[in-house]
C-alpha cells in the first residue's frame, strides 16, 4: 500500500519521557474548521488546538481535517506545528482528509494507505508507531465510515478486518467516525430525521439502526469497543441541526493483544467554545491511556 505524507518533528517540541506513566491516545471530528481557517477564521481551531495542548495526547488521530492538503498541505504543516507534533496525512478523494500525529519520543516505524481514488469514500490510514515503555510496536489505523450510505459503511468496515488477525504482527487501534452506532448502545430517536434522510442511517428493510459495520468487526472476535467495554456509552455527537439524533459514533476499537493494556477511556465532556460561542466541534474527542508494558495486568 502506498505511504502518506510525513514531516520533520517541531522545533523546541519536549520529548516524551522513556519513563513516561502510559500513552496518551486522542480521536477527533474536526468538523469544518479546516474550511473556515481556508476562508481566514482561526476562531474554531484557536478552541481546538487549546484543548489537544490541556489534554496533551502522545497520539492524535483525526478526520475531517478539510482543506490540509492544500497550498503545499499549508494547514496540515501549521497544526504540526501548533501541537508540537509530527504526522502523516492521509487525503480522500471527498477532500474530507484524515490524519496521525505523534510527540517527540514516539518512533514513526511505518505508513500504510490506500490511494484515495481505491476507497468508497473518506477511507482509512494507518501508521506502525513505537511507544515509550512499550518493547513493540502498535498499529494505528483511523478511518470514517461513509455517512449517507449503511451498503458503503458495511463494505468498508470489512476493508478494516485486514488489519487484524494470526496473519498480521502487532497490537492494532482504530480510532473511527463510524457514523452508526455499535451493538449494545441505545437505539437513537430517529423521530426528527427528515424522511428522506432516514436512507442514510437505517438499512431498507429495517426501522432501526444498522449496527452490522461495527458489529461485524467485535463478533468475529478481532476488535473489542473500548467505551462499552468500560461502561461508557455516553453519545459522542449532539443533536444535528438537520434532525440526527445524538449517539456514540466516534470509536476506538482495540485488538485482543491491546486490550489489556488500555488503563482508562472517556469521551471529554468538557469541548470548549471559540471566542465567538461556536462550539469548536459538532463531536467530543474520545480519549484512552494505554499502560505502560510493565503494568499490562
Amino acid at each position: 500500500m502506498a505511504g502518506g505524507t510525513a514531516a520533520a518533528p517541531a522545533p523546541g517540541a519536549a520529548e516524551v519521557p522513556e519513563t513516561a506513566a502510559g500513552t496518551t491516545v486522542m480521536f477527533w471530528n474536526l468538523y469544518r474548521t479546516g474550511l473556515e481557517r481556508h476562508d481566514g477564521d482561526d476562531t474554531r481551531w484557536e478552541a481546538q488546538r487549546r484543548l489537544i495542548l490541556r489534554e496533551r495526547p502522545d497520539v492524535l488521530m483525526v478526520t475531517e481535517a478539510w482543506c490540509w492538503d492544500l497550498d503545499d498541505e499549508a494547514l496540515f504543516a501549521d497544526a504540526k506545528r501548533d501541537l508540537g507534533m509530527d504526522g502523516v496525512l492521509f487525503r480522500a478523494k471527498t477532500e474530507c482528509h484524515q490524519a496521525i500525529l505523534w510527540r517527540p519520543g514516539v518512533e514513526l516505524c511505518a505508513v500504510d494507505g490506500y490511494p484515495p481514488e481505491l476507497h468508497l469514500w473518506h477511507g482509512f490510514g494507518s501508521t506502525v508507531l513505537r511507544l515509550p515503555g512499550r518493547s513493540g510496536p502498535v498499529r494505528f489505523v483511523v478511518a470514517h465510515l461513509d455517512p449517507y450510505s449503511p451498503l458503503n459503511r458495511r463494505l468498508e468496515s470489512d476493508r478494516l478486518r485486514g488489519f487484524v488477525g494470526p496473519h498480521t504482527h502487532g497490537p492494532v487501534l482504530v480510532a473511527m467516525d463510524a457514523n452508526t452506532v455499535p451493538p449494545g448502545d441505545p437505539e437513537p430517536d430517529w423521530s426528527a430525521v427528515p424522511a428522506h434522510r432516514l436512507g442514510n442511517h437505517l438499512p431498507p428493510d429495517g426501522k432501526e439502526t444498522d449496527r452490522a459495520p461495527v458489529a461485524a468487526l467485535l463478533d468475529e472476535g478481532l476488535f473489542t469497543d473500548v467505551g462499552a467495554a468500560g461502561g461508557d456509552r455516553r453519545p459522542t455527537v449532539r443533536n444535528s441541526e438537520e434532525g440526527d439524533p445524538a449517539r456514540r459514533i466516534d470509536l476506538f476499537l482495540a485488538s485482543g493483544r491491546l486490550l489489556p493494556g488500555v488503563d482508562s477511556y472517556r469521551a471529554v465532556a468538557d469541548v470548549p467554545a471559540g471566542a465567538d460561542g461556536r462550539p469548536a466541534s459538532d463531536h467530543a474527542p474520545i480519549v484512552l491511556r494505554l499502560r505502560p508494558e510493565a503494568e499490562t495486568p
